[in-house]
């Protein structure tokens, strides 16, 4: 085993500036939470955004809700900030999850999940920052490929959510709700981005605070941005009144984005010990 893993590639990344931010659509931390509590005694801003909605994932009817988006929940750096940054506020912690959304290499989020970047340490050289990754791959890509995250198995056998799901649980201190939201985004015009945008960026309102990071030099996320982003949280802002509630979850430090997606030397030990049966 020890020699199959010394075999993966190890990298070594200089740390690249933090892309540009689309500021104008955040508020700021802690100010959003105190806006949310504000908020929340505005029974006719909330009586409008259900009649809006129509139906609502079931735990944003319990109370104010702190959210996380993620095609899986998995404790990378920025999940782990995530729960650091929200487990002290008293309301509920949620990591919003779509089990239905296919498994696609390309996308560097998805193929995070299943060829662990797993951060052994920083490097500081001359002024010059680095990174050091080794990657382990956990799943068979050719199989996966294009298969929706709820049917794809590692290496070892085990569920891939499943095995995130409980990565999770094992390396992340305080309480975080897991949720698969994949019916009400079937239910909210799943396929067509910009619709399901209007009715997203609605929960955060008056129910719940989104933390994001939108990073709109990278070419993708920036035509997201100009294409659906900005347009449905102009919608919602026109048609309510108020913005949605969205703030900052990544510092604006010399980490770089690659970081945020990658996990503590701890999870290298939990996914040898899986492998070294395979």
């Amino acid at each position: 085993m020890i020699s199959w893993l010394r075999s993966q590639a190890l990298r070594l990344d200089v740390f690249k500036p933090r892309a540009a931010r689309v500021d104008d659509l955040l508020t700021p931390f802690p100010e959003v939470v105190e806006e949310l509590n504000r908020r929340a005694s505005d029974e006719k801003l909330r009586a409008s955004v259900e009649s809006y909605l129509g139906n609502l994932p079931p735990y944003f009817k319990e109370g104010n809700v702190l959210y996380l988006a993620r095609h899986v929940a998995t404790p990378n750096f920025e999940t782990l900030r995530f729960i650091h940054l929200v487990e002290t506020l008293g309301m509920q912690v949620v990591i919003g999850q779509d089990t239905k959304d296919k498994f696609v290499p390309h996308n560097p989020l998805k193929r995070a999940l299943g060829r662990l970047p797993v951060c052994l340490g920083i490097t500081k050289k001359d002024g010059t920052h680095g990174e050091r990754y080794q990657k382990v791959t956990i799943v068979d890509f050719n199989t996966a490929n294009g298969k929706p995250f709820s049917s794809i198995r590692t290496l070892w056998g085990e569920g891939l959510i499943d095995f995130h799901t409980k990565l999770l649980k094992t390396v992340a201190s305080g309480a975080v709700r897991i949720e698969d939201d994949a019916d009400w985004i079937d239910g909210t015009h799943r396929g067509s981005l910009i619709d399901h945008y209007k009715k997203f960026l609605a929960l955060f309102l008056v129910h719940g605070v989104l933390f994001e990071d939108y990073l709109v030099e990278d070419k993708h996320e920036g035509r997201f941005v100009r294409e659906v982003l900005r347009p449905a949280f102009d919608f919602v802002e026109k048609k309510f009144g108020c913005r949605p509630l969205i703030t900052q979850l990544t510092p604006t430090s010399v980490e770089s984005a690659d970081y945020w997606m990658s996990y503590p030397k701890e999870v290298l030990d939990i996914v040898c010990d899986k492998l070294k049966n395979v």
